[in-house]
């Protein structure tokens, strides 16, 4: 597996403190989501999109001091393999303006451990993004911009998107570098 750099521990009971949601009610639309971690050691990332008003995304976002990942390949996520949407991981540099990411989808999961959460069995899957896979993106559309600086990132975040309507639910039990 080679050198890690674990970012996000969830089964660390304030894991999810500092993230916050950003959502298209910015823009007048009515989905919601926030960020969880259960007594169980998984965050979730959970809520509704809403298609009315012209919505249709939701997100959870944390900043935090720049950090220097340039000696990694990507970020990694461990998360219950039980997904039915599709979601995307964001990332910014110090640089990068208010509107605007740097965006990667998330792949199908390689490889996989087990675990059990209440009554149902988790599947801990974990995907792993490269760098060179983060596109910039403004307001969800491709935009030209220099590539993101790997030794200023400051914020990461997680969305749903797509016109994806209904509640939602991603379990992660960790998120790191690789």
């Amino acid at each position: 597996m080679g050198v890690v750099m674990i970012f996000f521990d969830f089964s660390v009971l304030d894991a999810a403190k500092p993230w916050y949601g950003i959502n298209d009610t910015v823009m007048g639309g009515l989905s919601r989501s926030k960020m969880t971690v259960s007594p169980l050691g998984y965050g979730e990332f959970s809520g509704h999109v809403s298609l009315a008003n012209g919505g249709g995304f939701a997100s959870v976002r944390c900043e935090f001091s720049p950090i220097d990942v340039s000696e990694f390949t990507g970020i990694y996520l461990e998360l219950d393999g039980d997904r039915t949407k599709d979601y995307k991981v964001n990332l910014k540099d110090v640089d990068t303006p208010q509107s605007t990411v740097y965006q990667a989808p998330m792949p199908t999961p390689t490889h996989q451990t087990f675990g059990v959460s209440s009554a149902r069995v988790l599947n801990w899957q974990r995907i792993e993004i490269p760098f060179s896979y983060f596109k910039p993106q403004c307001r969800g559309k491709p935009i030209s911009r220099v590539a993101i600086d790997l030794s200023q990132v400051c914020s990461l975040g997680l969305v749903i998107g797509a016109q994806q309507s209904g509640d939602f639910s991603l379990k992660i039990r960790e998120i790191g570098y690789y």
